[in-house]
């Protein structure tokens, strides 16, 4: 049975470096006109409503008018804002932080690694062979190469942001790869219901990963006592 795993809030807790990259995205190199350790909580307490970068815009433009208005929840702004939010808007943000976050590896490796601390989980992948695992995420390839290779985390491929767009969910690339691969049946672990909702092939077995950003609603959580059974 072959894996396939999200890779932040799964594999590496990235919120750090996600709200350091998207702040400098969205606000430049402006300070953030609000009280930061506000501002900062309710960034980790809604990440998990993001899904491909581009969405980080949404968050927060959805915090900003939260803390302006506060009629709604963030999470209620956030919908309204991404159903009013076009694709040429999107693509632009994202490439502006996929932009941002290179130039944060490029001129100091090091400090940028450091906002990427692998989860318990992701511990557990070092220094093994897991050719039967293959990351599935919205993250860009080149953060994701750069952080397994640091960690000395091999793994049978990864299919990024770009493979995603290009199949239109995970779910569907994931398909895709089983029949590629002529595999009978897979597992699918990710911290975002919405991902584990694109799946709608019986061979892949669906679970939820509780130590990451999102909240479960109905998917089988992974028992972290039985961790070492599925990688």
């Amino acid at each position: 049975m072959i894996k396939f795993l999200d890779f932040d809030g799964v594999i590496a807790d990235s919120i750090d470096e996600c709200y350091a990259v998207s702040c400098e995205t969205y606000y430049g190199r402006s300070a953030i006109p609000y009280d930061e350790d506000i501002y900062k909580e309710l960034f980790y307490r809604f990440r998990g409503l993001v899904k491909p970068a581009s969405e980080y815009f949404c968050l927060h433009k959805s915090i900003e008018e939260y803390l302006l208005k506060g009629t709604d929840s963030v999470n209620v702004i956030f919908h309204r804002n991404l159903d009013e939010f076009n694709q040429n808007a999107a693509d632009i943000f994202e490439k502006k932080f996929f932009y941002t976050r290179l130039l944060h590896q490029e001129n100091n490796f090091l400090a940028w690694i450091e906002m990427n601390p692998l989860t318990e989980f992701g511990q557990l992948l070092v220094g093994r062979e897991n050719n039967d695992i293959y990351i599935v995420t919205t993250k860009n390839r080149h953060a994701v190469e750069s952080i397994l290779e640091y960690y000395n985390i091999s793994v049978a491929g990864i299919y990024a942001s770009d493979e995603i767009k290009s199949a239109g969910n995970k779910g569907s690339l994931i398909s895709g790869v089983m029949d590629l691969k002529n595999e009978k049946k897979s597992m699918f672990l990710d911290d975002a219901v919405e991902h584990l909702m694109t799946v709608s092939d019986k061979r892949v077995r669906c679970y939820f990963a509780d130590w990451g950003y999102g909240v479960n609603y109905s998917y089988q959580v992974l028992n972290r006592e039985v961790w070492d059974d599925y990688i």
